[in-house]
């Protein structure tokens, strides 16, 4: 009698553990899009040249070069548009020419050939499923 009281006992445990061990875990909430922390996401630091003058981007805020800047590579930006760069070389920002802080220059033929050379892979994505008809 105490062995089937035993059985039994240990009977009710087991189905009470594989009862709980089926329960469902609670939904997964969807997630939400967080905003941009900085409203200046778009601007990038550095030197422009625009209408003639060397434009100096700085944390959001654009302002006109005044005086002789100093860059932490040695390239210096003169208000005029003149560059020295640190080996002594010069070169002069033509309009839409673009010099990041670290004194990498970017032309405006420059970015015109990225923006084309963008336009077209995009074009190619956009048509790889197509085939084209010949004669």
């Amino acid at each position: 009698m105490k062995f089937f009281s035993t059985l039994l006992t240990l009977g009710l445990l087991t189905l009470g553990v594989a009862v709980q061990a089926q329960t469902r875990p609670a939904p997964r909430r969807a997630a939400v899009p967080q905003r941009p922390v900085m409203g200046t996401a778009g601007v990038k630091d550095g030197f422009a040249m625009k209408e003639g003058k060397v434009m100096h981007t700085q944390n959001g805020h654009t302002m006109p070069v005044g005086a002789l800047v100093t860059l932490p590579n040695g390239t210096k930006v003169q208000p005029d548009g003149v560059v020295i760069l640190a080996d002594g070389s010069t070169a002069q920002l033509q309009e839409g020419d673009y010099m990041s802080p670290s004194g990498r220059m970017t032309t405006a033929r420059m970015k015109a050939e990225q923006d084309s050379l963008a336009r077209a892979a995009q074009q190619d994505l956009k048509n790889k499923g197509k085939k084209k008809k010949g004669k």
